[in-house]
C-alpha cells in the first residue's frame, strides 16, 4: 500500500477516535460508534482510492477539508446529541489539535529528508494525537459538554473565530503550495497555532466567568424557590402534627363513647363508631424521617415522589429539629439530591432494579449524609469529580449543592461504582 495513503488511514483514525471523544452520540450509542465508524472509513476508504488511482494527493493535501472535513460533517450531524454550529465547533476543535499534527509531521519530514516522507510523518503525527489524546478526554470533552449544556447562543460567533484560525493556519500550509516546498515559514505556521490555542483557551476562559454568572444566578433563583416551597411544606407538616395532639387528645372521650355502646349492647353503633374513627385516623400526618420539621418534608415529598414511580427506598435519618446549619439550605441539598437520584432511577426500565437509599447521621458539630441510587447509564465527571450534566435543563441541583458546600466548607464527593450512584456529604461545624 502507498505510504501516503497509510498517512491517510491512520490520520483519519485518530481524527475519528477525537470525534467520538468529543461528541456526545444519540442512543443507541454503541450502535451509532459503528456506523459513524463504518462510514468515515469509507470516506477515508474513497479518498484513498481517489489518490491512487488518479495520482491527486496535492489536490487532496490541499483541499482535504472539502474532501474529509465536510462530509463528516453532514455525517456526524445525523448522530450526534448537538448538530448546528455546536456540532461546526467541535469540528473545528478537533482541528485545531490536528493540524498541530499535521505541521509536526510535515516539519518532521522537511528537517530530516527535505522532502515529504510519509512514514515519518505518519510517525510524527501519531505520536502527537496520541499525546493530545488525555487532554482532550480530561479537559477538552467536559470543557465542551458543559459549554453546549450551559450555552444556546454565541456559537456562530464561536464557530467564526475558530474558523478563521484554521483558515489562517491552511493558507500558511497550503497555499500557494505546501509548506514543505517553503520550509521557513514554519516559524509562520507555529506561531499562528500557538495563537489558536490561545483562542482555545481564551475561549474555555470567558465561558468559565459566563458560567459562573449563571451559577449564582441559577443557585439564587433555585435557593429562594425551594426555601419557599420547603418552608409551604413545613407548615403543612406542623399543622398535621397538632391535628394529631388534639385526636391523641380527645382519645379518652372517644374510648368512652365506644363503651357506652358496647355496655348497651349496641355492636352495629359501636361498628360505626370505629369505621368512622378510623378514617379520621387516616388522615393523620404521614411518615416522619427525622426530627428537624423542614428536611423532613423534603424527604416526605421526594420519597413519596420515589414511590410513585415504583422506586425501591430505605430511610435511615437523623437530623435533629435544631443543628448548626439552617434548615432551609440543608433540606435543598436534600431535595436536590434526592430529585436527581430519582431522575436517575425513571431511567431504569426494570421497575425492580429501581432503588434509593438515604442514609444520614448527626453527631454535636457534624453530619454525614449519603445518597445511593440505581442508575442504567454511565456517569461523566469533569477534572475535579464533579458529574457533568448532558441532559439539557439539568445540572443546577448539582451546582446548588456545590455552592451549599463551599458556602459551609462541606466536603461533597460524587462516584460510580457499577449500577450504583453515590453522593456522599460531611459537615463539620
Amino acid at each position: 500500500m502507498d505510504a501516503a495513503v497509510i498517512r491517510l488511514i491512520v490520520s483519519q483514525a485518530f481524527l475519528l477516535v477525537y470525534f467520538l471523544i468529543l461528541i456526545p452520540l444519540k442512543p443507541p450509542v454503541n450502535l451509532n460508534i459503528i456506523r459513524v465508524s463504518l462510514v468515515a472509513l469509507s470516506l477515508t476508504g474513497l479518498n484513498g482510492f481517489v489518490i491512487l488511482q488518479f495520482g491527486l494527493l496535492d489536490v487532496y493535501i490541499r483541499f482535504y477539508f472539502f474532501t474529509l472535513m465536510l462530509p463528516y460533517l453532514v455525517l456526524l450531524s445525523f448522530f450526534v446529541k448537538y448538530s448546528g454550529w455546536r456540532l461546526l465547533f467541535a469540528i473545528l476543535s478537533v482541528q485545531v489539535f490536528g493540524n498541530i499534527a499535521i505541521v509536526n509531521g510535515m516539519f518532521a519530514s522537511s528537517l530530516f529528508y527535505g522532502a515529504d516522507a510519509p512514514l515519518t510523518d505518519t510517525l510524527v503525527r501519531s505520536l502527537t494525537y496520541v499525546f493530545f489524546l488525555p487532554i482532550l478526554y480530561y479537559f477538552v470533552r467536559p470543557q465542551y459538554i458543559q459549554m453546549v449544556t450551559f450555552l444556546s447562543r454565541g456559537w456562530a460567533m464561536l464557530c467564526f473565530i475558530l474558523g478563521l484560525s484554521y483558515m489562517m493556519t491552511y493558507l500558511i500550509l497550503f497555499s500557494p503550495n505546501p509548506i514543505l516546498y517553503r520550509p521557513e515559514y514554519f516559524l509562520h505556521a507555529y506561531f499562528v497555532l500557538f495563537v489558536s490555542l490561545l483562542i482555545y483557551a481564551i475561549i474555555f476562559l470567558l465561558f468559565h466567568e459566563i458560567e459562573a454568572r449563571l451559577h449564582t444566578e441559577r443557585d439564587n433563583q433555585v435557593l429562594s424557590v425551594q426555601v419557599s416551597a420547603l418552608e409551604t411544606q413545613s407548615k403543612t407538616v406542623l399543622e398535621n402534627e397538632e391535628k394529631l395532639k388534639i385526636q391523641r387528645h380527645d382519645m379518652r372521650h372517644h374510648l368512652s363513647i365506644l363503651e357506652n355502646h358496647l355496655k348497651d349492647g349496641d355492636t352495629k353503633a359501636a361498628l360505626t363508631f370505629l369505621n368512622t374513627y378510623d378514617q379520621s385516623l387516616s388522615e393523620s400526618p404521614l411518615q416522619r424521617y427525622c426530627e428537624n420539621h423542614v428536611v423532613n418534608a423534603a424527604i416526605r415529598y421526594y420519597v413519596d415522589d420515589a414511590q410513585s414511580h415504583h422506586i425501591q427506598v430505605t430511610v435511615l435519618c437523623d437530623v435533629p429539629q435544631t443543628i448548626p446549619w439552617p434548615s432551609a439550605e440543608l433540606a435543598i441539598v436534600f431535595a436536590n439530591a434526592l430529585e436527581n437520584a430519582i431522575h436517575a432511577c425513571k431511567k431504569i426500565e426494570d421497575p425492580a432494579q429501581r432503588s434509593l437509599q438515604i442514609v444520614c447521621r448527626y453527631q454535636p458539630h457534624s453530619f454525614v449524609l449519603e445518597v445511593e441510587n440505581s442508575t442504567a447509564t454511565p456517569v461523566f465527571f469533569d477534572s475535579k469529580r464533579v458529574p457533568i450534566a448532558t441532559e439539557k435543563d439539568h445540572g443546577t441541583g448539582v451546582l446548588s449543592m456545590l455552592a451549599f458546600a463551599k458556602k459551609y466548607d462541606a466536603l461533597l464527593t460524587f462516584s460510580q461504582e457499577n449500577d450504583r450512584f453515590y453522593l456522599r456529604m460531611l459537615i463539620q461545624a
